[in-house]
């Protein structure tokens, strides 16, 4: 059940959703905010000795790294970094290393902004830019806590377990979920199935608060509603004031959690953001495993479907927009040779991605007569365990799918899609589905298909599921 925007602005201090810990962590880390979390202070612990190449500290962000010591014992000595990597060969079981590290630094001197970057004094960097690990992935969890001093915030997409203690996977640290320092206060908004914790970073911004989080809270209802309920128990976005564009840039992050960064502009108005598609396509990224690169396409390519379906179901977007993107953009994916999976280039990422599971839902719901459809596929891959906050492969991601719709749909067209050139004849797909593109959209409702057409768009109700 959603609750009122009055409400959600009242909640801002409430606790975040807890995550129970699977199992006792291997590795240990108390970080301590200094003034401004210019630098951090911190202490890890590994129950564990690292082996295959030690400790190491992410590619180029070993040179903010200071006094770092390590200690088997009670003895602390110091060791050198060299090329990322802590040179000791005292780390051996039971070990324990703390450093200083220069976040300010970092965030100045990094060059890609998924690193670490600095805003109107906070400061946004990814665990793995400042956690030392061990160089080798292996199985066993992290556990992290963080403290910082009065006026400067943290917050993380690393699911909680517990008051300022977040836990993981220690193999999933080098991608964990964005986090940020700073003079920011937070929100928390509850969607149906989840969370959302929201920081809006200082900058010049004309949004009221109050607007902002009703955006935030309007994707997430939409993408709730897709999938059921929100895909993860709690999800973090970072609200990042700038730039020229009304909405710019969004990110997503998973492994351990989930987090977006998005920047809003300046000048970006209350109806810009009730036109707005970027945050709910990056919410829709939250409810599909992390897949092989190989693979990105079909991570954007069910963004890119499911967004403005999404968001049509509940006003926020025409049903004639929503065609019209897909029969005049689609075309421009269809995989050349070798298929989507060596596809390269926007247009096949993103709307070859979309032809893909535009093909899935047509193809379920024809086979079960619009009794099952690509929901009921994304929603079997939640129960199953699948989300942002794991990796998965290609084949069980589509086979739990499959399994839950109980027509072998989405394995095969994988097959014949993403791993070869087939041909794919949208005209008679439009046809088929009663599309006329004549300057504008037009439909036909006595087409064979006009019926899955109408069903894709239309809001799904309890009444609605298996009596369509």
């Amino acid at each position: 059940m959603r609750v009122s925007l009055v409400a959600l602005v009242l909640a801002a201090t409430a606790g975040p959703v807890a995550a129970a810990p699977a199992s006792a962590p291997i590795a240990d880390y108390s970080v301590e905010a200094g003034e401004g979390a210019r630098e951090l202070r911190v202490q890890a612990a590994f129950t564990e000795g690292p082996s295959g190449g030690g400790l190491v500290f992410e590619d180029g962000m070993g040179r903010y790294v200071r006094e770092a010591q390590v200690a088997s014992g009670r003895t602390w000595t110091m060791a050198a970094v060299e090329d990322d990597t802590l040179r000791t060969t005292g780390c051996r079981r039971g070990c324990r290393v703390r450093y200083r590290f220069g976040l300010d630094e970092a965030a100045r001197g990094a060059r890609n902004r998924n690193s670490a970057f600095a805003q109107a004094g906070a400061l946004v960097a990814a665990p793995s830019v400042w956690l030392i690990r061990p160089a080798a992935r292996g199985p066993g969890r992290y556990r992290l806590r963080v403290t910082a001093p009065a006026g400067i915030s943290f917050a993380t997409g690393i699911f909680p377990a517990g008051p300022g203690t977040y836990e993981a996977d220690l193999a999933d640290l080098p991608e964990a979920p964005y986090s940020a320092f700073g003079p920011f206060e937070t929100a928390h908004i509850r969607v149906t199935g989840g969370e959302v914790e929201v920081a809006v970073l200082p900058g010049e911004t004309g949004m009221d608060r109050a607007v902002l989080l009703a955006w935030v809270e309007r994707a997430a209802g939409d993408v709730a509603a897709y999938y059921g309920r929100f895909p993860l128990p709690r999800a973090l976005v970072i609200l990042i004031p700038g730039g020229r564009r009304a909405v710019g840039f969004g990110t997503t992050m998973g492994n351990g959690g989930g987090s977006i960064m998005i920047w809003v502009g300046a000048a970006a108005s209350e109806t810009d953001l009730r036109r707005d598609w970027v945050l709910t396509h990056e919410m829709v990224h939250l409810g599909l495993p992390n897949l092989p690169r190989a693979q990105h396409w079909m991570e954007e390519g069910l963004a890119t479907y499911v967004e403005p379906i999404a968001r049509a179901r509940h006003g926020h977007l025409t049903v004639e927009e929503v065609w019209t993107d897909l029969v005049r953009r689609t075309p421009q994916g269809v995989p050349g040779a070798g298929g989507l999976d060596a596809s390269r280039g926007f247009q096949a990422i993103y709307w070859g991605g979309a032809l893909f599971w535009l093909l899935a839902d047509v193809e379920i719901r024809e086979r079960t007569d619009n009794r099952r459809s690509l929901e009921d596929a994304l929603r079997a891959i939640l129960d199953a365990g699948g989300s942002i906050a794991v990796t998965w492969p290609v084949e069980r991601t589509l086979a739990a799918a499959d399994r839950a719709v109980g027509v072998p749909v989405l394995g095969p067209l994988y097959a014949r899609l993403a791993q070869s050139a087939q041909q794919v004849d949208l005209a008679a797909l439009w046809a088929r589905l009663g599309l006329e593109d004549a300057g504008g959209i037009r439909f036909r409702d006595d087409a064979p298909l006009a019926r899955i057409r109408q069903a894709i768009t239309a809001p799904r109700t309890a009444a609605s599921r298996g009596a369509r």
